[in-house]
C-alpha cells in the first residue's frame, strides 16, 4: 500500500525533474483538492500561487489523475464487498474515520496494472508526449506499484490513522 502523493513524487523525480515544484506544492493539498487543481475543475484560477498553465506539466497531472482515479475505483471495490457480505461488515466499516486527505494504492491486480498503464499512456500522448515517452512512464508507474512492499515506511506523510481499537 502506497500514497498516491508519494509515488508521483517518485515518478516526477525520475521522468520531469523540473515539475518537482509543483508537485511539492500539490503536497501542501489533501488529494480532493488536487484532482480539482490538476484536473480543471477547482474554482480559483491560480490556487497555488502561480499560473499552472505556465508550467506546462505533463507527467504531473497525468500521473497523478490516473492513480487518484486507480485508487478511488479500488476503495469502491472493497467497500462493494463488504457490502455484499453483510450489514454488519459495513457498519464497521462506517465507524471508522477515514483518511481522505491522502488517498492510498492498493494492491492493484494485472489486469487493473494495465489498465493503469493504458490510461497513462493515452493522457501522456494527449499532452504531447511522443509515445516512447508515455510508455516508459507508464512502465515505471506500473513497476513501481508491482514492486511495493505490502507495507512500508512513509516518512514524508503524516501516519495512517489507528484502527487497531
Amino acid at each position: 500500500m502506497r500514497y498516491v502523493r508519494d509515488l508521483v513524487r517518485e515518478v516526477v523525480a525520475e521522468h520531469a525533474a523540473h515539475e518537482l515544484p509543483l508537485v511539492d506544492s500539490l503536497r501542501t493539498l489533501d488529494d480532493d483538492r488536487v484532482v480539482r487543481t490538476l484536473g480543471g475543475g477547482g474554482q480559483q484560477r491560480e490556487p497555488l500561487g502561480f499560473g499552472f498553465a505556465e508550467m506546462s506539466a505533463v507527467v504531473t497531472p497525468v500521473v497523478w489523475l490516473v492513480l487518484d482515479q486507480a485508487a478511488r475505483r479500488t476503495v469502491d471495490q472493497a467497500t462493494e464487498g463488504l457490502l455484499a457480505r453483510g450489514r454488519a461488515g459495513a457498519r464497521k466499516l462506517l465507524r471508522r474515520a477515514p483518511d481522505t486527505a491522502h488517498r492510498t494504492l492498493i494492491a492493484l491486480d494485472p489486469s487493473e496494472l494495465a489498465l493503469v498503464r493504458a490510461h497513462i499512456v493515452e493522457q501522456a500522448t494527449e499532452r504531447g508526449a511522443d509515445r516512447r515517452e508515455a510508455e516508459a512512464l507508464a512502465d515505471s508507474v506500473v513497476a513501481r506499484i508491482a514492486t511495493a512492499p505490502a507495507d512500508e515506511d512513509r516518512p514524508d506523510t503524516p501516519d495512517a490513522p489507528d484502527t487497531t481499537s
